[in-house]
C-alpha cells in the first residue's frame, strides 16, 4: 500500500514539475494567456495516458490469472508456465525502442529509472522465480506488487490451503465481471468529461477576454457603437475566469486529491459516499462468495470466516465485520443471523439463507447471492452514471452556445455594418 502510494507521488511530483517548468517558461516569454490553455491540453494528455495504463494493466492482470488458472488445471508448475508465457511475449530492440520513445513523453527518464525494472513483464518474471524458489503463490505474489489484482490475492489464499487452486481461481474470475475496478474505469470517463469541458470552455473564454475581447471594444468605440448585451456578458464572465482561475485550480486540485485518496484507500474508499455505498456492497459479495468457496471443500463456518478476516484482502471495516460474525456463530447464534447481523449479508437474503442450510446447499445458494448482489450493485450503478451523465453534457452544451453567441455576434454586426 505504501509502496504505490509513494509510486503514484513520485509522478504526480513529476508531472507537476514539467507543468510549473513550462508555465515559467511561457510567463518568461510573454506568453501569460497560453499559460492555462497549456496547461489544460497537458492535463488532459496525462488523464489520457493514465486511463490507457489502466486499461492496460487490468488486461495484462487478465492474462495472468488465465495462464495460472491453466497451468493449476494442467498439474503444471505455475513457474515455468509464467516463463513460457514470458517468452511469447513480444520482444526485441526495436519494440524497446519505441517504448522508450513513447514513455519519454510521460515524464523524461521515466523509461530508464522506472519502467525497465517495474513493467509488468518484469513483475511477472520475479514472480515467477519467487515460485520456482518455493514460495506459495499466495506469498509470491504479495512479495510482487501490482502484478495481481486482490480478487486473485483471494482466491490463491483460499485454494492453495485448500488444494482447490484451479477451482478458486476460475470461480472468482468469472465473478469477476463485477468488480469495482472494471466499473470504475467505465464510470470515470463519464464523471471527468463534464470537468474537462469546463475546464477547455473557461480557458477559451479567459483568452478571449484577455487579447481578443479589448481588440472588440477599440473596434466598436472607433465606431462610436456599444458592445452587444450578450458579448459583455461575455466579457464579464470571460474577466471573471481570468481573475478568479485559482478558484477553478482549487476545485479541479481537490477532486483530484479525492479521486487519488479513493483509488489508493479501501477505508477512505468505504466511506465515501455514493462510492461507498456500492464498494460496501461489492465487498458483501465477495465475502459471500469466498465463503461460499470455503465452505464447498468442507472448511467450518468459524474457520472459513476467519480465514477470509486473515487473508488481508478485505478492508479494516470489513474484517471487523468478519470477526463479529464468527463470534456470534461461536456463541451459538444461527448462520443467517450472524451474517446478518454482522451485515455481511443483506437482511432481505437472510430467510434464503436459513432454508439454504436447512436444506443442505447452503455453499451454492451463497454464491448465487453473491452474484445477484454483484450485478445488483453493478447495473444499479451503470444505470445511475447514465442517468446522470446527460445533466453536465446539457449544461456545457448551454454555456458553450451562449459563449459562442457572445464571441461571434459582434463579427456579424461588424459585417452587416460594413455591407450598409
Amino acid at each position: 500500500m505504501m509502496r504505490r502510494v509513494g509510486l503514484i507521488l513520485a509522478v504526480l511530483a513529476t508531472i507537476v514539475g514539467v507543468a510549473v517548468l513550462w508555465t515559467v517558461t511561457l510567463y518568461a516569454v510573454g506568453l501569460r494567456g497560453f499559460a492555462f490553455p497549456f496547461l489544460l491540453v497537458l492535463g488532459t494528455a496525462y488523464v489520457w495516458m493514465l486511463s490507457a495504463y489502466l486499461h492496460y494493466r487490468h488486461g495484462r492482470r487478465e492474462e495472468l490469472v488465465h495462464i495460472l488458472t491453466a497451468a493449476a488445471e494442467s498439474e503444471l508448475p505455475l513457474g515455468e508456465a509464467l516463463w513460457a508465457y514470458l517468452s511469447d511475449r513480444p520482444q526485441g530492440q526495436m519494440r524497446e525502442l519505441w517504448v522508450a520513445l513513447l514513455l519519454f513523453f510521460v515524464a523524461p527518464g521515466y523509461y530508464w529509472f522506472w519502467h525497465r525494472r517495474h513493467c509488468f513483464d518484469s513483475k511477472v518474471a520475479q514472480l515467477a522465480i519467487y515460485l520456482e524458489s518455493g514460495m506459495s503463490l499466495h506469498q509470491a505474489l504479495q512479495a510482487v506488487p501490482g502484478v495481481a489484482s486482490r480478487d486473485m490475492l483471494l482466491a490463491a489464499a483460499i485454494g492453495e490451503p485448500t488444494g482447490r487452486l484451479a477451482f478458486c481461481l476460475q470461480t472468482l474470475r468469472s465473478a469477476g465481471r463485477n468488480r469495482l475496478s472494471g466499473l470504475w474505469l467505465e464510470i470515470m470517463p463519464r464523471v471527468f468529461y463534464p470537468l474537462a469541458l469546463l475546464a477547455l470552455v473557461c480557458s477559451i473564454l479567459a483568452f478571449w477576454s484577455v487579447y481578443i475581447a479589448p481588440k472588440y471594444q477599440k473596434i466598436f468605440a472607433d465606431f462610436g457603437a456599444r458592445l452587444p448585451e450578450a458579448t459583455t456578458w461575455t466579457f464579464n464572465l470571460g474577466y471573471l475566469v481570468e481573475s478568479d482561475w485559482w478558484i477553478l485550480a482549487v476545485a479541479l486540485i481537490t477532486v483530484k486529491v479525492l479521486t487519488f485518496l479513493v483509488f489508493v484507500s479501501a477505508t477512505f474508499r468505504w466511506y465515501f459516499p455514493v462510492v461507498g455505498r456500492a464498494y460496501r456492497s461489492l465487498v458483501q459479495s465477495r465475502m459471500l462468495h469466498a465463503l461460499s468457496l470455503l465452505l464447498s471443500v468442507g472448511r467450518p463456518v468459524p474457520e472459513a470466516l476467519g480465514r477470509l478476516r486473515d487473508t488481508g484482502y478485505f478492508p479494516a471495516p470489513a474484517q471487523w465485520r468478519l470477526h463479529r460474525a464468527r463470534r456470534r456463530i461461536e456463541q451459538g447464534e444461527p448462520l443467517a443471523d450472524s451474517l446478518r447481523r454482522g451485515r455481511i449479508l443483506p437482511a432481505a437474503m437472510a430467510p434464503l439463507v436459513s432454508a439454504a442450510e436447512r436444506a443442505g446447499n447452503l455453499p451454492w445458494a451463497l454464491a448465487e447471492l453473491a452474484e445477484h448482489l454483484a450485478q445488483r450493485t453493478a447495473r444499479r450503478v451503470r444505470q445511475l452514471s447514465l442517468v446522470l451523465f446527460p445533466i453536465p453534457i446539457v449544461a456545457m452544451g448551454l454555456l458553450v452556445g451562449f459563449v459562442a453567441y457572445g464571441i461571434f455576434v459582434p463579427l456579424l454586426q461588424l459585417m452587416e455594418g460594413l455591407g450598409q
